[in-house]
């Protein structure tokens, strides 16, 4: 009996169903930002298993890169490639990083990679940060005059 060869498409769907929810594994907080995040290495682990099981490489092709200030952001092209049969798709991301020194590019691309992988196999995370207005949260973290006082008059104390 002859093994079923699946297309690059049919890959991507396998990949997806094995994949198909990883929980946020960290919290970014700094000052009055809070939020929960999921790193790239969980994302990189757990969908590189699944790419080595289904024969499927995926590799940056092209990339651009800009710095202003102490953000860097990329543009890369990957190609997502069927190592069986070499079928290919060009899929295309982008991310930014924000470092005062020469770092910004490496996280940057980090994040890029993080998110094709995401959106490529459509993976959940959890919170949807588009379910708060961008408003609600600027409410959420706003130290009202009254806390200032306060934190002055312990400060000063």
């Amino acid at each position: 009996m002859s093994e079923v060869k699946l297309n690059l498409y049919q890959k991507i769907q396998a990949v997806m169903r094995d994949v198909t929810y990883l929980q946020k594994d960290g919290k970014v907080e700094f000052k009055t930002t809070k939020y929960k995040a999921i790193s790239e290495e969980k994302v990189t682990m757990t969908v590189r298993d699944s790419l080595i099981k289904h024969g499927l490489v995926i590799l940056p092709v092209e990339q651009s890169h800009a710095r202003e200030g102490t953000l860097s952001t990329v543009d890369t092209k990957y190609k997502i490639v069927d190592v069986d049969s070499g079928e290919y798709e060009i899929i295309v991301s982008s991310g930014t990083g924000a470092d005062t020194q020469d770092k910004g590019v490496g996280k940057a691309m980090t994040y890029s990679y993080k998110y094709l992988l995401l959106r490529t196999f459509a993976i959940p995370t959890g919170e949807d940060p588009d379910k708060i207005s961008s408003a609600e949260l600027d409410e959420r973290h706003a130290i009202t005059s009254e806390q200032v006082g306060q934190i002055k008059l312990k400060v000063g104390t």
